[in-house]
């Protein structure tokens, strides 16, 4: 018997080299999954599509608002011990203050849950109200401002940046 060569096979390894193609897509896959899982969580919002049938209300809501005319200063100034001096002052179309019933302050922080505040406002004099409060951090806040009146609401919106 004579030993004839064996015939070689072209690309054996081929098969392997797809199967590792895949597992190194898989194993960065995992990777990204895994950071995924452990950072932001993303937004997130309580009953949303009751939200989302509702919001042509919310759009008459902003057009009652808009037909008001009022003019609203949001300020923020630094005070004694890191606390901040928060003052909201409401004008009508008239440059009169309007009467308000209650005013109220939701501090939001737009990148981390957790640390929002809802504040209420004292009147001061001629349409201001303020407090005075302490940021848990710094960084970038939304300070909105919600004032009650006999027709509703009137809300506001400043984003500020705390030291």
């Amino acid at each position: 018997m004579t030993g004839r060569p064996r015939p070689r096979r072209p690309l054996a390894w081929g098969p392997w080299v797809f199967f590792a193609m895949f597992a190194v897509v898989f194993a960065a896959n995992g990777v990204l999954v895994v950071f995924a899982f452990g950072s932001w969580t993303g937004l997130e919002t309580r009953g949303a599509y009751e939200k989302g049938l509702a919001y042509n209300d919310t759009l008459a809501a902003a057009r009652e608002q808009a037909a008001l005319d009022w003019q609203v200063g949001i300020t923020l100034a630094p005070g004694d011990d890191g606390r901040v001096r928060l003052e909201a002052t409401f004008r009508d179309r008239s440059g009169r203050p309007p009467r308000l019933t209650a005013v109220t302050a939701r501090l939001i922080r737009p990148t981390h849950s957790g640390h929002d505040l809802v504040l209420p406002l004292a009147k001061l004099e001629n349409g201001r109200y303020g407090t005075e409060t302490v940021f848990p951090l710094p960084g970038q806040w939304d300070v909105r401002v919600r004032a009650e009146h006999a027709g509703g609401s009137y809300q506001a919106t400043r984003r500020v940046v705390v030291e």
